[in-house]
């Protein structure tokens, strides 16, 4: 779980033999965000206490109800929310007076201090109450590193960087442990925290992550002393044949000095050397300049993804300023030869579809199923949901198409717009069959085509369609550099149900 702000949910009765078990959820998601043994104890022990006394506190002894527990990883740590849709607090917030002065219930969430930092009562109108237990983790945040005045984020005053005379020497290699904080200093510096890979922030994490091998970060030193950015490969989490590039950085200082070619250079030959069949990145479209990096090392653009990244994320040090959401065109490149397959495309998108593919390298075999043919024969639908909180975004990835599948994206996508999620994609398998039957009923339900994501699903490529809900676009505010990314961006715009 590394994404900042994604978050997970547990529904269980208002029956205190659950409480248990729901702290085992809970520790569950602790022990994939690191906290140590100790910590874990406090928490299943915090949490236990904290739906007893919801509880009995919430409902009359009979009374039928549930209790959701969601788990949220923060940058301090670990937010746990207990909300339920009973009797409402009567002294919300209150929890910092002597315990003496308290009621029962008012004692028992007191006493949860002893295993949280912050605990906190919210009062939520027609959606009912919650319980906020706020645990810390051990590991440093970058703002723990470095005094406030030097992580103030870069000055737009050092956009014009007039081109020294005398090309300096920019060299790549894997990052060091001790140049963690540096990193993590850059990369805050640049984004603040509206990165969504939230380990970014944490030198320890970018140290064990790397030692771990889920990570490989490389770093870019000029003239052999100073670091000048960073970049990383991780797995994609669906797909393990395929590798992202993520955390990419170069302070403004050391721009257009070819420090960024290099890095991607570097990552790409790392992947090579590990037998992967592709990698890919997203570049921001507020501007081209960080587009062309890609473009020169072969990447090919597969997609815009709408609306992704929130207005605060100012990029200090770009020129390029956006007045709504910015999105991100993405990009490609196999680095092996793939295996002769069969797509099912929709049949409304072939054409582009084929187009993505030809200006990747490869032309797939392209089928139809009939509509006879294009029924589930399955009851029972698979598929799973992501949410990253500070981007407002999910992401719903089909396993397998039930005959019901169409209804629960329906319900499940209700319920993301109701919790002002705003950009939502979902992943439907191209070499499944039954993509090019059910992609249109998902279009119905407002859904429409963002792009096609090669080894994006475990068993195929990704088809991906967006959803955005209530997020105006400008297209003509996006900038793309690639001729495939502005037939690609023209295409959205025709079949966008929100364009005016």
């Amino acid at each position: 779980m590394e994404s900042k702000c994604e978050f997970s949910t547990l529904t269980i009765p208002n029956d205190a033999k659950y409480a248990k078990a729901a702290a085992g959820y809970v520790i569950e998601i602790a022990k994939l965000i690191g906290f140590d043994e100790q910590d874990l104890r406090s928490i299943s022990e915090g949490v236990n206490q904290a739906i007893v006394a919801q509880i009995d506190y919430s409902f009359e002894p009979r009374e039928k109800a549930f209790i959701e527990i969601t788990c949220e990883p923060i940058p301090e740590g670990l937010k746990i929310s207990l909300k339920d849709q009973g009797l409402p607090f009567d002294d919300t917030g209150d929890t910092g007076q002597d315990i003496d002065s308290k009621s029962s219930f008012g004692q028992e969430i007191f006493r949860l201090k002893e295993y949280m930092q912050e605990v906190l009562l919210n009062n939520l109108g027609p959606e009912g109450k919650e319980i906020v237990l706020i645990k810390h983790l051990k590991n440093k945040n970058i703002t723990d590193y470095y005094a406030a005045c030097d992580l103030e984020l870069y000055d737009k005053a050092e956009i014009n960087i007039a081109p020294t005379q005398k090309q300096r020497q920019c060299t790549v290699r894997q990052m060091k442990p001790n140049e963690a904080a540096e990193v993590s200093k850059s990369i805050y510096k640049t984004y603040g925290y509206t990165y969504p890979h939230n380990f970014v922030y944490y030198p320890e994490k970018i140290m064990a992550l790397n030692q771990s091998g889920k990570i490989h970060s490389a770093v870019a030193v000029m003239d052999g002393k100073d670091i000048a950015g960073h970049c990383a490969l991780q797995h994609w989490s669906e797909n393990p044949q395929i590798v992202e590039m993520v955390a990419g950085v170069v302070k403004p200082e050391f721009r257009s000095q070819g420090c960024f070619v290099k890095l991607t250079e570097y990552l790409i030959a790392r992947a090579q050397s590990e037998g992967k069949l592709g990698i890919f990145g997203q570049a921001v479209t507020n501007h081209i300049f960080s587009q062309r990096p890609s473009h020169r090392s072969k990447f090919q653009d597969c997609g815009i993804l709408l609306g992704l990244v929130p207005r605060s994320a100012d990029f200090k040090g770009l020129n390029g300023t956006s007045s709504q959401k910015i999105s991100m065109v993405m990009g490609f490149r196999y680095l092996r030869q793939p295996q002769l397959m069969s797509l099912y495309p929709p049949h409304r998108h072939k054409e582009i579809i084929g187009k993505i593919y030809e200006e990747i390298g490869i032309v797939p075999k392209m089928k139809w199923q009939s509509q006879e043919e294009s029924v589930a024969k399955i009851e029972e639908s698979v598929f799973r949901l992501n949410v990253l909180g500070s981007f407002q975004f999910a992401r719903i990835i089909i396993d397998r198409y039930g005959r019901n599948i169409v209804t629960e994206v329906k319900t499940k996508l209700k319920e993301l717009c109701l919790k002002r999620i705003e950009v939502i994609h979902l992943f439907l398998n191209l070499t499944d069959p039954l993509t090019s039957h059910f992609s249109d009923q998902f279009e119905n339900l407002g859904f429409f085509f963002a792009g096609v994501l090669p080894g994006g699903l475990h068993n195929g490529d990704a088809l991906i369609l967006q959803y955005l809900n209530n997020v105006p676009i400008n297209y003509d505010a996006i900038q793309l550099e690639s001729n495939i990314a502005k037939q690609i961006l023209a295409y959205i715009r025709k079949y966008d149900p929100n364009r005016v």
